[in-house]
């Protein structure tokens, strides 16, 4: 067991017509399969504002709860099955969580209620609560342990900086779990120049992958080719709306003109249909694989004799299993892949009481190497 907490310190979700506030909760103790974990940073996605007043629908909460997925933390206790994790470890949680008894059934704990009745009892019940407490109850299985001493020492990082393995460990899922991505491959990223499509770009490159950006803006499109700039291996093209025309532009910016392997879809939870789906979809060789990663409200149309001619895969990715997020971790802690100051990013943290503040600094502010955490405790 760690230290004797007495209070847990929350933000609590009771209703969309209002912001959250801040509560006193128990602090959780654990039982068999969980741990409790105090929380050092929570990352705040620049969407946040819209799930906390219900306009993104697409996340299905099931209210009241304390919102918000990952986290970054010292573990406060475990329950008596743990034999690895023990107090004082720092770790990084993951929040996909899946119905012990049913692993069809998931939901990301604190911000995704997942789908049908199980979903929401999933939700509703044992692990309700996300990261924005100051104590939270997790599924032991879902918690890595993460090299202190090498990360924090050796490399330099903040530990609260290290809430960056949420975005990193999602787009470890969508390119090397779903994608399989290759190095040598093609692959066509859009939208591009949000949050998590800049940092697929990234990763691509790093994997030895050519990359073909694709966006409206063509000044957010060359600040990302000037940021992750290698001529031979980035193209960056900009969407006219014309889907013709787009296609042909995408196709032309693929090596030699034959096509790309790998289409990776971010459409922001804003939008309801992927601006750029078909335009993209046109461009893939046979065996060609679309993976599904962002979080549109709609539906999508694409041409079918194109797709079975093609003998093309769509795929949708949500989250990432454990092998992926140990592999993220490797890739940080060896130094091959680079997070916060490190990369370049801006980070701002924003204690509990702040949390009003947090979020509207991450609606302005958020996005691609530039973010914003809450820290329920001190850092």
């Amino acid at each position: 067991m760690g230290e004797a907490a007495d209070t847990n310190r929350a933000i609590w979700l009771t209703t969309y017509s209002s912001p959250p506030e801040v509560t006193t909760l128990p602090v959780p103790q654990p039982g068999p399969g969980s741990a409790v974990i105090r929380v050092l940073s929570t990352w705040v996605p620049p969407y946040t504002k819209f799930i906390h007043d219900g306009s993104l629908k697409v996340f299905n909460l099931h209210l009241p709860l304390v919102p918000n997925p990952s986290n970054i933390g010292y573990i406060h206790a475990v329950g008596p099955d743990a034999v690895k994790l023990k107090a004082g470890d720092l770790v990084y949680y993951n929040p996909w969580i899946k119905a012990r008894d049913d692993p069809d059934i998931n939901i990301i704990q604190g911000h995704h209620g997942g789908e049908g009745p199980g979903g929401a009892k999933l939700m509703q019940g044992e692990w309700r609560d996300g990261s924005m407490q100051q104590y939270q109850k997790v599924p032991l299985e879902k918690v890595f342990k993460l090299n202190e001493p090498r990360l924090c020492g050796v490399l330099g990082y903040k530990a609260a900086e290290l809430q960056e393995f949420a975005l990193q460990t999602m787009v470890v899922g969508a390119l090397c779990e779903a994608a399989r991505l290759q190095a040598g491959e093609t692959i066509v990223i859009g939208p591009a120049t949000g949050t998590f499509g800049p940092a697929s770009v990234e990763l691509a490159l790093l994997l030895g992958a050519n990359v073909i950006a694709l966006g409206r803006s063509e000044s957010k499109l060359e600040e990302l080719r000037q940021q992750l700039g290698d001529p031979n291996r980035l193209q960056v093209v900009v969407m006219t709306g014309d889907e013709e025309v787009d296609s042909d532009a995408i196709l032309a910016a693929t090596p030699n003109g034959q096509g790309a392997e790998v289409f990776n879809d971010w459409t922001s939870g804003g939008l309801k249909t992927p601006p750029f789906f078909t335009a993209a979809f046109k461009t893939l060789k046979s065996e060609g694989r679309i993976i599904l990663s962002g979080a549109p409200s709609g539906n999508v149309t694409f041409p079918y004799a194109y797709a079975m001619h093609k003998n093309l895969r769509i795929i949708g990715k949500i989250m990432v299993e454990r092998e992926g997020i140990e592999s993220t971790i490797r890739m940080v802690e060896s130094g091959f892949l680079k997070m916060g100051r490190m990369a370049g990013a801006k980070t701002a943290f924003f204690p509990l009481d702040q949390h009003h503040e947090a979020v509207e600094y991450a609606l302005k502010h958020g996005g691609y190497k530039n973010y914003t955490f809450v820290t329920p405790n001190d850092q």
